[in-house]
């Protein structure tokens, strides 16, 4: 009888190892490849029901005052407001096992040697999916056709922010994979243009675009966008189109579901400004220390700035400026690693600036962890589906077992002001 124990019948054998073996496993490997989502994946706020719902203070209590008599000032409320954030449908992942592979496995550690490919291979994809999720605007956008495609399998993209320097350092398909599926759809309309296309291959070029190859040929609009398959949603219904990240919770304006504008956690920030984020414009100029001051003083009217976060392209080019006007000999910790470059601003004093690939170009993101946090009904995360024996479910008509991984979540803030972010940076001064 194989580590599996019998196929059917008991499953205890089974369950023990994904969940003390390869859950622990996946959490490792997705630790050591992300940056983003490692940094908020263990501050998770439990959820009973379709939606979080938590209040927002948008006023203090005008109830202090000083005075010339005994007279207490008038006691008065606070201005409240609700936020909602529905859940979302965030990750979906399967393992697949062949039953001869698992049976012909001998002694205590072969199942272990048997899963370890597959284990750390999927623990690095889960990394980068979740990474780039947590860095999106919330509308699912992927990328967007920098030109029509008729009949072809070629096409070729730009980025889905829209931002890209004009030295073309950030990759145009920084969040596509080849093997991927996508769906395009017209970028006014919605309509659906191509559906579950595989991405055969990606070129960056280094340019304004990238170009991929289609495992078919497709016909599709100039502008249009590519999405995930089956990720396309016009509102935020609970369980349709993607969780929101860090580019639309930090932000002035309400974020796009698909290509739909929609309500910023069920508020209007056109006409409620306490649902804003801060934004300080660069100017399409390299970044200086006085406009990373100005963001740091907005943000910490609010809160106080933990982390600065941008791109490597952007993170190498202010390595070298705060290098060369650096006024006494640098601490190890500003040669890099996970805390990043040392800046010396606001109130905290010391905070890290730290690169992470997956960032939106052009852009530094100013971080309160304290007002960022991910909303689930599973408090420890991902967790294994329920399969037809324990965990495993077999495919049918074949000798194959398959294991599905779930994580239902959203990303959100409850205090939009202690948030900014410094746009419109360009990578160098050249």
């Amino acid at each position: 009888m194989s580590v599996f124990g019998p196929y059917t019948g008991g499953t205890g054998a089974t369950d023990k190892l994904f969940l003390e073996y390869i859950m622990p496993g996946l959490n490792v490997e997705v630790r050591e490849n992300s940056v983003l989502y490692d940094r908020f994946k263990t501050d998770v706020d439990s959820v009973t029901g379709s939606r979080a719902v938590f209040k927002c203070l948008t006023s203090s209590p005008k109830s202090v005052r000083p005075s010339s008599t005994s007279t207490l000032p008038t006691a008065k409320q606070g201005g409240y407001s609700e936020f909602v954030l529905y859940m979302k449908r965030g990750l979906y992942a399967q393992l697949q096992f062949d039953g001869l592979a698992i049976a012909c496995a001998k002694g205590k550690g072969a199942v272990m040697g048997l899963l370890e490919a597959e284990l750390k291979g999927m623990g690095i994809q889960i990394a980068r999916k979740m990474n780039r999720q947590f860095w999106g605007d919330g509308s699912g956008r992927l990328a967007q056709l920098y030109a029509a495609v008729s009949n072809d399998t070629a096409a070729y993209v730009d980025g889905p922010l829209f931002a890209q320097d004009s030295n073309g350092y950030t990759p145009a398909s920084n969040f596509l994979d080849e093997d991927q599926e996508i769906d395009i759809r017209h970028s006014t309309t919605g309509a659906l243009e191509a559906e579950g296309i595989t991405i055969s291959t990606i070129s960056a070029t280094g340019t304004a675009y990238d170009t991929l190859t289609l495992a078919e040929a497709v016909t599709a609009t100039e502008d249009a966008y590519i999405f995930d398959h089956d990720t396309y949603a016009s509102s935020q219904a609970m369980g349709t189109g993607v969780p929101m990240g860090l580019a639309g919770i930090i932000e002035a304006s309400d974020p796009y579901t698909g290509i739909t504008s929609t309500d910023f956690q069920g508020v209007d920030r056109g006409t409620l400004s306490w649902a804003r984020a801060n934004e300080v414009d660069m100017g399409s100029v390299a970044v200086t220390e006085i406009k990373i001051l100005q963001t740091i003083m907005e943000c910490e009217k609010f809160g106080r700035v933990k982390a600065i976060i941008t791109n490597d392209v952007i993170w190498r080019a202010l390595f070298e400026i705060l290098q060369a006007n650096q006024a006494a000999k640098p601490e190890p910790a500003q040669w890099g690693g996970t805390t990043g470059i040392s800046f010396y601003g606001g109130r905290g004093g010391k905070i890290p600036i730290i690169y992470d690939t997956d960032c939106p170009d052009n852009t530094m993101y100013f971080i309160d962890d304290d007002y960022l946090q991910v909303y689930a009904p599973m408090k420890n995360g991902m967790t294994w589906m329920p399969g037809d024996s324990g965990i495993l479910t077999r495919v049918s008509g074949k000798d194959e077992w398959v294991a599905g991984l779930v994580y239902y979540y959203n990303f959100g803030t409850n205090k939009p002001k202690a948030l900014g972010k410094l746009y419109n940076v360009k990578h160098a001064s050249a």
